[in-house]
């Protein structure tokens, strides 16, 4: 995810974003909302049988 900060410190370029998104397995910029669903996933019942996981909502980071 980037927030407004990252994009203004460390990806002020398209060229960079581009290149961010290029090392993901999906090809778009990972968002606020991204993460929220996965929270709201843990948060709901349908997470009820998962225990000690780890769930990396990163787009495929290679």
């Amino acid at each position: 995810m980037i927030t407004e900060k990252q994009r203004r410190l460390w990806y002020p370029r398209q060229e960079q974003v581009d290149a961010m998104i290029g090392r993901q397995m999906i090809r778009r910029v990972l968002t606020a909302e991204d993460i929220a669903r996965a929270v709201l996933f843990l948060a709901s019942d349908d997470s009820r049988m998962i225990t000690g996981q780890t769930l990396i909502v990163d787009a495929g980071m290679s």
